[in-house]
């Protein structure tokens, strides 16, 4: 009966009206419950509380409305966030208000047609894996309490001065840094400048002043949005902050005016970061970026975890600083379970996610792009310019992936070939050591590598490349995919 509900690497997405509807929200919110009660939290945890937020997707607040009736009906007391808010905004105030969990309704940077369901545990992060496997396991089922209820409150404020503390926002005052932000019309909008207390410079811009000239009053710092407004279709984009949809922020870019544009997806948890040149910052080099910055400069300590397809630059970076690196399954709830157990400065996904152990269990696009901002302000260069000297010190990596629909069958038979060896001659070089902790990875002896893995939840695979020649990239993965129609 519920073998379409499917739970992803965080959570369950559907199309609306399809299969997300209210009937299958209530048949997941209810399976939560009946999961919730079940936990094992320490003991300050209110194993009665659980919040609700939501995104700005069509009907998302319609569904976290009857979300929360229907947590409430199994005897939760709720608190209904007011207003629209990121992802990691929720996984706050359950951690800050001890509450059992959280339920958000987003479906992330997923297309406009869907919508879905996370769940953040006590400890302020994603659902580790168990705890969804919970939840699938208890569709279909529901209980029915006594004395729950539903409390409307602002969640939103406690995030925004929380960010505040974990960043110096006079060093970037200091720095006079002119800020592009672009949450392509996901709930991130407006919150940047709330976070720096500065006016959203979105109707002017006030360019600097030259030499000898006095620079206009409340000019600096300069933030400006774009693509700020609500728009539960996001304009046909889809709301993932990957180059091929930032391209009018680029251009923006392009023209000179702002030292670093931060981008943000439809629930705030994943970033993409612009240049000063209009170039995109890729998600590896900026969790290499940061782990340098908050060690080198501002003497930071810990560990660093990265998921299976992420950049090996970063594995350098650990090295170069002697800190000790972690390697996931992809997905950051993995993450998130070593940084409930490790002393974890950063961790990282390929995908954008960030989360920094000084803050939360938890990826924050919001968080992590300000600290860009910071980094830049400290280091007094241009973004440009302190990428070029990082890879200078430790190697510029190519990266790409694709995502290509094909029928799980073919996709399962390309897979199988490479798990037996049936590709090790087809590319051209010598093959290494073949690791299979997530997909199957074919290493190069000249540090190329090709990972290859199958959606859980549609007829696709993935299949990403790594190489310190751009060239080997298309080559390699011209040959996967030219080996994958064969399959």
């Amino acid at each position: 009966m519920h073998e379409n509900i499917q739970f992803g690497t965080d959570g369950w997405r559907a199309v609306i009206a399809d299969g997300f509807t209210f009937a299958n929200v209530r048949t997941v919110v209810n399976a939560i419950a009946v999961a919730a009660t079940k936990l094992s939290p320490p003991a300050d945890v209110d194993r009665g509380s659980l919040v609700v937020g939501y995104d700005r997707r069509f009907l998302s607040r319609e569904f976290a409305q009857e979300a929360s009736l229907e947590l409430s009906k199994a005897g939760f007391n709720v608190l209904l966030s007011s207003t629209p808010l990121p992802s990691p905004a929720v996984s706050l105030a359950v951690h800050q208000r001890k509450a059992l969990g959280g339920v958000v309704i987003t479906a992330s940077h997923n297309p406009a047609r869907y919508n879905g369901i996370k769940f953040k545990a006590w400890y302020g992060g994603s659902a580790l894996p168990e705890i969804y496997d919970r939840i699938a396991g208890a569709l279909g089922e529901e209980i029915r309490r006594g004395g729950g209820s539903v409390e409307e409150t602002n969640l939103l404020d406690d995030y925004v001065s929380t960010l505040r503390t974990h960043l110096d926002v006079a060093q970037m005052r200091a720095a006079e840094l002119r800020i592009l932000h672009d949450p392509i019309y996901g709930v991130a909008a407006g919150i940047p400048a709330a976070v720096l207390d500065v006016a959203d410079n979105d109707r002017r811009y006030a360019p600097r002043p030259r030499r000898g000239q006095k620079r206009p009053l409340n000019a600096w710092p300069t933030l400006k949005t774009v693509r700020g407004e609500s728009n539960p279709s996001f304009a046909g984009v889809n709301p993932e902050p990957i180059a091929e949809n930032l391209i009018p922020t680029m251009r923006l870019m392009n023209r000179g005016r702002y030292d670093v544009a931060i981008c943000n997806d439809g629930d705030s948890d994943r970033l993409g970061i612009i240049d000063d040149r209009g170039q995109f910052v890729s998600p590896h080099k900026i969790i290499a970026l940061l782990a340098l910055y908050l060690v080198r400069r501002r003497g930071m300590t810990g560990e660093i975890v990265k998921t299976f397809s992420t950049s090996r630059l970063v594995e350098r970076v650990a090295r170069g600083l002697e800190m000790p690196l972690h390697e996931t399954a992809v997905g950051f709830k993995y993450v998130t379970d070593l940084m409930l157990t490790r002393n974890i400065l950063i961790g990282g996904e390929e995908s954008g996610g960030i989360g920094l152990g000084f803050f939360l269990p938890e990826r924050d696009g919001v968080l992590t792009g300000l600290l860009v901002a910071e980094c830049i302000a400290a280091h007094g260069k241009k973004l440009s310019d302190i990428v070029t000297d990082m890879e200078n010190e430790f190697g510029a990596f190519h990266y790409n992936r694709l995502d290509l629909y094909r029928s799980p069958e073919s996709c399962a038979a390309f897979i199988e070939r490479a798990r037996t060896g049936d590709l090790d001659n087809s590319f051209g070089f010598q093959m290494g050591e073949r690791e299979q902790k997530d997909g199957v990875k074919l290493n190069f002896r000249d540090g190329s590598w090709l990972l290859l893995r199958k959606s859980g939840t549609e007829p696709m695979i993935r299949i990403y490349c790594e190489s310190l020649e751009r060239e080997r990239v298309d080559h390699i993965l011209g040959t996967a995919v030219a080996e994958l129609d064969r399959s």
